[in-house]
């Protein structure tokens, strides 16, 4: 049986340079021919990049084409005229014919004399491909030692984010540079290695922060407000914000909210440097959580309260969207906060042409047919906060802490009670689970967490309950949650209610009726059950 002969393609390469100094694509598309037909192979097609260098991370079009048909079986070998014009990089060298390799096609070079197609040459191969697998592992694991290192010095990994810059004015190819910013082709402010703010893009970062903290924005209508801003220069002359867009894809432009909303996200404002890692191909974990997140050297263009303050803010918001169908909506103070005192369920704000209030969802979704009413939701939420401001009002000025050790030990009771009925097989595993889970995190609240810190949102109680006609729906809502972790109503009551960890210092001391998990109940009954 004759066999039919290899179908090989070349590849030939010049870099500008070699271009210059008369390196010819001629020759070595004549060298990789007469090869081809002295080994009796059919040579179907010669790619070639021109003017481009071989250097490790060059982009190569015709490169990138030959390994996709490598890969899809259009031929057995490839030839080139010398390696060095196939990769001057050993690891990209090595990763190519690796590459190859699994596709099923051998290599050679006509300089060289390096011919895979043989039984000795398949063998070579197959020991290049090995090593190959072993040079890129420990490169990435170097590689990976090397960012840590440098994270860990507070250097900057990655793209420059919005508000900053590498300092280098005189040779500034930064898309905010040139007829935007003004030290544009100035002496250089910075050394290029630690980030510096960008002297009109940081005072875009701090107006985002301070509109947005205030929790009367949304995304969109931050962004809004941006495009419509400007800063007033040392000079007189007012430039537009505008933001930077990205590279080979979007040119500077106005403001969506997308980019609002990574802005707000990005901790790296506040002078930190997340520290993402790389995964096992060596790439970056892009949009994962940080592994570390470090003090890096560039400077905080917010602090670190205000980014807390607006990731609360926007927690709340995405709870409770600012806007529905381009109108204003109301905030429900309540919202994941009220629950029905007869059946449990969630308590859902709702609302009519002319009123807004609370409604049972499990009966809204047919789920039972409890018997508790719609009630208003004015007069619940301010049945709530009267409650409050009277627990304040009867309050100590000098909390007495010892009370927190006393929860502990009722919490710990409970999880025991839990413990036995679990043993005696009358409650499941999902809900010994829960109340595990819920000791341990009461525990770590309770004794981690530390007087200080307890004395610290007392206070933040005390201010913002004092002050509580001055702050907006948002803020109202964020405070409540601080106070509270969950309130029950029947018929058009509040009866019963489960204070946070900062607040059980002050409504320990009422005279009210302690249930299970820590629920006060306010004159009503309440007694939910461990079942």
């Amino acid at each position: 049986m004759e066999l039919k002969p290899y179908r090989a393609v070349g590849y030939r390469r010049v870099s500008a340079r070699e271009q210059v100094e008369g390196h010819s694509l001629d020759a070595q598309e004549v060298h990789i021919q007469r090869f081809a037909e002295a080994q009796g192979w059919h040579l179907i097609e010669i790619y070639t990049d021109a003017g481009i260098s071989a250097k490790k991370g060059s982009r190569r079009p015709a490169l990138e084409q030959l390994l996709r048909d490598a890969k899809e079986g259009k031929f057995e070998v490839v030839v080139v005229d010398k390696i060095d014009r196939f990769y001057r990089h050993l690891g990209s060298l090595l990763w190519a014919l690796d590459q190859l390799n699994e596709s099923g096609v051998s290599f050679a070079s006509v300089q060289e004399r390096l011919d895979f197609t043989t039984p000795w040459g398949k063998l070579m191969l197959t020991v290049l491909g090995m090593l190959a697998e072993i040079y890129l592992e420990n490169l990435r694991q170097e590689t990976k030692k090397g960012q840590r290192q440098r994270a860990r010095k507070g250097l900057w990994l990655g793209g420059i984010p919005f508000g900053y810059c590498t300092g280098l004015c005189s040779d500034c190819e930064d898309p905010n540079g040139k007829d935007y910013c003004p030290e544009y082709g100035n002496k250089n402010i910075g050394d290029g290695k630690a980030l510096i703010a960008h002297p009109i893009e940081s005072e875009a970062v701090k107006l985002v922060f301070e509109w947005y903290v205030t929790g009367e924005y949304s995304d969109r209508t931050v962004a809004e407000r941006l495009n419509e801003s400007y800063v007033t220069l040392s000079d007189g002359r007012q430039i537009p914000f505008r933001q930077k867009g990205r590279k080979n894809a979007t040119k500077p432009g106005p403001f969506s909210r997308d980019i609002i909303r990574d802005m707000i996200l990005r901790v790296a404002y506040t002078g930190k440097l997340p520290y993402v890692g790389m995964d096992s191909q060596g790439k970056h974990r892009h949009r994962k959580p940080p592994l570390e997140v470090l003090n890096g050297i560039h400077p905080a263009l917010v602090s670190e309260e205000v980014f807390e303050q607006a990731q609360k803010v926007r927690e709340a918001i995405t709870r409770h969207p600012l806007t529905k169908n381009n109108r204003p909506t109301r905030v429900y103070l309540l919202t994941g906060l009220l629950y029905c005192g007869f059946c449990g369920g969630h308590m859902r704000g709702e609302s009519s042409m002319t009123k807004y209030y609370y409604g049972d969802g499990s009966r809204t979704d047919r789920l039972n047919h409890c018997i508790q009413w719609s009630v208003g939701a004015i007069d619940i939420e301010m049945q709530v906060v009267e409650f409050i401001q009277s627990v304040i009002a009867s309050g100590k000025e000098e909390t007495d802490f010892d009370f927190l050790d006393l929860q502990l030990r009722e919490i710990e009771a409970r999880f025991r009670r839990a413990q036995e009925l679990f043993l005696a097989g009358r409650i499941k595993r999902n809900v010994y689970e829960e109340e595990r889970i819920r000791m341990e995190s009461a525990k770590k609240h309770l004794r981690l967490t530390g007087v200080g810190a307890t004395m610290a949102s007392l206070r933040v109680i005390h201010s913002g309950m004092a002050e509580w006609n001055e702050l907006s729906p948002t803020e109202q809502k964020r405070l409540l949650r601080l106070v509270l972790e969950a309130a029950w109503v029947r018929e058009s009551a509040v009866v019963a209610v489960k204070p946070s960890i900062a607040f059980l210092p002050l409504i320990g001391e009422l005279s009210c009726n302690i249930g299970e998990g820590g629920i006060r109940t306010l004159g009503g009954v309440l007694r939910p059950a461990l079942t």
